[in-house]
């Protein structure tokens, strides 16, 4: 009978196994899982918002690859390739968090199209130019130092894919920056973590530069965006390099002497030396991704109120639709109301403010387009993707999403458990998909 017994647990025991092995246990969703219990289900508009996020980041005819993505002429803008790239992969998340098997898959998939894009030459090649670091002795790589306003929506488009996904290739395999005279140079995402994490570790107050010598607050919230979600993956904990930049960073961008916004522009690292001015679009930019990996949410939900105090409502309610500019990173003069109005609605609903966020949203809408099952801004070419992008954010997030609980610790949230990470690569099939150029 003892041996019955004993007979009878081994197999319990088996079973149970298998069960893990085969299917996520309840208690520990994967984070691709997660969701908010109030999440609302998808409008006709969230619909339309997923087919034109799938279609924009797909395998496009030339003409239209053309009439997308031919933006941001030398890509030194606010609105280059790289940015409407990884808006692109925030937007699909955040209606993945709140959707279904079937959604989660098709952002796994626009994530990986992201990723793709990401890596294409003609995305990082500003990086070589002399007056950025092609003179330096690690050229061709864009990633080794500064420029965190890649490096950090990389990072965060790789997490958000293994949070999806669940595949790990990117851990294993890795990926390659090939440059045009034949050079290459071979990165995974622990190397792109410690490359990341050594510069902040080497600045006195845990921050990274954007560009040569210059260093902005949104560009750094990307990484440790990133750094928490690889954190809930189970691939390390970057808690103290979070807190020690926070509290530098508190106590030296927010409330700019000459007003403007909420944060101060930038910050010039060798003279130690602050733009004393901000601008609303920044200030939408910075919130949006603080608020998720804030050690205190009340602290960006007090900064948002001074945001919104100092919004510009007469230049955006009266402003242009449409610019042909491309702006700088340090002149809002050819942005358009529209995508500084995404970018405040986006942070409006981030930071509980639904009325301010409303009304942000009615000047996007303006523009909205409906055309063969989708919906996009049309804001011009050079700002479409990315407006577009933010305002599908903002739109999610009133539906209930919430990039805080989706990294977070909390009630209604998840614990990940290795295992089960592992699992979800059994229900996605890998991206195979190319277009004519290879990416």
């Amino acid at each position: 009978m003892k041996r019955n017994g004993c007979l009878l647990a081994f197999v319990l025991a088996v079973a149970l196994a298998l069960a893990w092995a085969c299917g996520p246990a309840r208690s520990h969703p994967t984070v691709a899982e997660a969701s908010s219990t109030s999440c609302q289900p998808f409008s006709d508009e969230d619909l339309a918002a997923l087919r034109w996020l799938e279609h924009v980041t797909g395998p496009l005819s030339a003409a239209e690859e053309k009439e997308w993505w031919n933006v941001g002429g030398g890509q030194f803008g606010i609105f280059s390739k790289r940015y409407n790239i990884a808006f692109c992969g925030y937007a699909a998340a955040a209606f993945g968090i709140r959707g279904d098997a079937d959604c989660r898959r098709r952002v796994a998939q626009i994530l990986g199209r992201c990723i793709e894009r990401y890596l294409r030459r003609d995305v990082w090649a500003y990086a070589m130019a002399k007056s950025y670091w092609g003179r330096c002795p690690w050229a061709p790589d864009p990633c080794y130092r500064e420029n965190v306003m890649y490096t950090g929506h990389l990072l965060q488009l790789l997490a958000l894919y293994e949070a999806f996904s669940g595949d790990r290739r990117y851990w294993k395999e890795g990926f390659d920056f090939k440059w045009k005279d034949g050079r290459s140079v071979h990165y995974d995402v622990q190397k792109l973590i410690d490359v990341t994490v050594f510069q902040m570790r080497c600045h006195s107050g845990g921050g990274v530069c954007c560009e040569p010598g210059l260093m902005f607050f949104p560009c750094n919230n990307h990484p440790h965006v990133a750094l928490k979600l690889f954190a809930r993956l189970g691939h390390g904990d970057w808690t103290a390099d979070a807190l020690r930049w926070e509290k530098w960073a508190l106590a030296h961008y927010v409330d700019p002497l000459f007003g403007g916004g909420a944060f101060n522009l930038m910050h010039h690292v060798r003279s130690g030396l602050f733009w004393p001015r901000g601008i609303n679009g920044l200030d939408g930019w910075s919130l949006l991704w603080y608020e998720p990996w804030a050690e205190d949410r009340g602290t960006a939900l007090a900064i948002w109120r001074k945001a919104a105090d100092r919004i510009d409502w007469k230049a955006l309610e009266g402003g242009p639709d449409k610019c042909s500019g491309d702006g700088s990173c340090c002149s809002p003069v050819d942005v358009p109301a529209i995508a500084t109005a995404t970018f405040l609605a986006a942070a409006a609903r981030a930071c509980d403010d639904p009325d301010t966020a409303a009304r942000l949203e009615g000047i996007a809408a303006r523009n909205l387009v409906r055309r063969d099952g989708m919906a996009y801004l049309d804001v011009g070419r050079e700002w479409r993707i990315g407006a577009t992008a933010n305002y599908f954010i903002s739109r999610a997030i009133a539906g209930g999403t919430s990039f805080r609980r989706f990294l977070q610790r909390g009630g209604g949230d998840f614990t990940v458990a290795s295992s089960a990470v592992d699992q979800v690569h059994l229900c996605f099939s890998p991206i195979t998909e190319r277009n004519s150029e290879g990416w």
